[in-house]
């Protein structure tokens, strides 16, 4: 019995993630692949959104962090699986960057203010 209300948890656990390929068309994502919130990959992911708040809404980025693989909200993309790091993925859903550490955050706003769809958006920026 026991068994078979875990099962029935985890299923719907299952059911209720959402796959990121949801957000396609309508957002940018900043997927973080991290062990722990402190490790080094989220301490500097931390700093750098308490320091660019308007310019990743301004980009219309949806930021998803993954602990150990793990999200409450999503299904993890395979691409992560085993691995550690920080995507970029595109509205149209493909990886358009991705660093093993926080360097990517460095080039982030160069490399998505050079899209062309960006380029359409950069009129209402509001930072």
């Amino acid at each position: 019995m026991k068994f078979l209300i875990f099962v029935l948890f985890i299923f719907c656990k299952l059911l209720l993630a959402m796959d990121i390929s949801e957000l396609e068309w309508s957002k940018r994502l900043l997927i973080i692949s991290a062990k722990s919130h402190d490790d080094k990959i989220s301490i500097n992911f931390n700093k750098f959104l308490r320091e660019s708040k308007c310019q990743i809404e301004d980009r219309n980025i949806q930021i998803i962090i993954f602990e150990e693989f793990k999200n409450k909200e999503f299904i993890a993309p395979k691409f992560i699986r085993d691995q550690y790091g920080i995507w970029l993925v595109g509205y149209d859903g493909f990886i358009k960057d991705y660093s093993n550490d926080e360097s990517i955050l460095f080039r982030l706003f160069d490399l998505i203010d050079s899209m062309p769809i960006r380029q359409n958006e950069i009129k209402d920026d509001i930072c």
